[in-house]
């Protein structure tokens, strides 16, 4: 009996794992890095500064702050992630909340209830230090291929982490 629950774990496993990597996205980083200095390069010299990648993140800031009163709310946090998704229950009063209260964990740093510009742009800073290996101030495409690589890397240690290999 105890092996039968075994291979039944075990068979569950294996069909969780490949569902899981089914659903993972898969990237080219050449194409990707190409993709983000498209979009990213607005004076198209070839670099990223500060100041562009700021400007994407500044931009997205007034794309979620439907009210225009310069920060953003749960709900218009809520409502930016899960507009149009209806696979889940995640519009139900209890899950909403659930949803909203984690929201505001993660981004709400100094606990007034609303997520401030400076608390919205502080991760894409964050990335941009990130991914400006040399650290001069300007991200290269190089920089953003090695970005995506290592991102596709760690991707793959936990996909392999997840179905028991060992990655090596």
């Amino acid at each position: 009996m105890l092996m039968k629950k075994f291979v039944l774990f075990a068979g569950f496993m294996m069909l969780a794992t490949s569902v899981q990597a089914a659903f993972m996205p898969s990237y080219d980083p050449q194409e990707t890095a190409d993709r983000v200095m498209k979009v990213k390069d607005a004076n198209h010299d070839g670099v990223i500064d500060p100041a562009e990648f700021e400007a994407m993140a500044v931009h997205k800031f007034k794309e979620i702050d439907t009210s225009g009163d310069g920060v953003i709310s749960g709900d218009e946090m809520f409502a930016h992630r899960y507009a149009g998704r209806s696979e889940m229950d995640i519009k139900t009063p209890a899950v909403k909340k659930n949803i909203i209260n984690n929201i505001m964990k993660r981004w709400d740093h100094d606990k007034d209830g609303q997520i401030s510009k400076d608390e919205k742009l502080e991760p894409a800073r964050n990335e941009f230090m990130r991914i400006d290996r040399d650290l001069d101030h300007k991200i290269t495409r190089d920089e953003l291929v090695s970005h995506w690589e290592r991102k596709l890397r760690d991707l793959k240690k936990s996909q392999d982490e997840a179905s028991g290999k060992d990655g090596d």
